[in-house]
């Protein structure tokens, strides 16, 4: 089990965002000097990630990806106004890009097993542009993590991708190569809050807790005949 608390309410299996707003939120206070005009800023405590995640769907009379409105509303509902936590990630990069662009070219070579019998990357349990790679352990309040199992001297990582592992979402802020023994190593914000064991860290949509801000997020007014579209903001809830 994790040391982190996990969410209240799962993701609902059905939703998607249309359009959706994800950022690392810093807390900081400014004073500025009047004689020098000086600004001093001072980081109070840690950043948390801020969300806004737009949907569109429909009710009574709409079929397949249109018609969970429903599903919605009970998700919203069972959030009690931001009373429960939600798990969420940053939906537009489920998945870290340049992760993605290392192992899409695995997809199509065809390998042996020692008997002679042949099978590509294709045919492997997992989705070979959405692997996860193997970590090592990293302790609480690292700001680095080394990852092994790569081609040698191959980029792996992209600025912007996103990995996780103690229950809450980091943004690696330098491109990452694999060495020559097929180990890299992403430098990320915000420092880790827990211990990640090795082989444990997450880049599938690394999840975190969030809460609504509003009492009524669940406003939904709709037009006969017409889709409903909500606007939710989350802020993270500290762990």
């Amino acid at each position: 089990m994790p040391e982190y608390l996990l969410p209240d309410v799962p993701f609902p299996e059905n939703a998607r965002p249309y359009r959706a707003m994800f950022y690392l939120q810093p807390y900081n206070s400014r004073s500025q000097s009047p004689w020098t005009r000086a600004v001093k800023t001072l980081s109070l405590s840690k950043p948390l990630w801020v969300a806004r995640v737009t949907f569109r769907t429909g009710y009574d009379g709409y079929d397949g990806a249109d018609a969970w409105g429903g599903e919605m509303d009970a998700w919203i509902a069972e959030q009690e106004g931001g009373a429960r936590t939600t798990e969420l990630w940053d939906f537009r990069r489920p998945y870290p890009p340049g992760l993605r662009r290392y192992y899409s070219q695995f997809a199509g070579p065809r390998y042996p097993f020692a008997n002679g019998e042949e099978f590509s990357m294709g045919e492997r349990f997992v989705l070979p542009a959405e692997s996860e790679p193997l970590n090592e352990a990293a302790a609480r309040g690292a700001t680095e993590m080394a990852f092994a199992g790569f081609l040698p001297n191959e980029p792996v990582f992209l600025p912007g991708d996103m990995i996780g592992g103690d229950g809450r979402p980091h943004i690696i802020l330098r491109a990452a190569v694999a060495d020559g023994s097929g180990r890299a190593v992403v430098r990320f914000i915000p420092p880790l809050d827990f211990d990640v064991p090795a082989g444990s860290a997450i880049t599938v949509r690394p999840p975190g807790r969030y809460q609504l801000v509003s009492d009524d997020a669940g406003a939904n007014e709709t037009s006969v005949g017409e889709l409903t579209e909500y606007t939710l903001d989350f802020v993270e809830v500290p762990s």
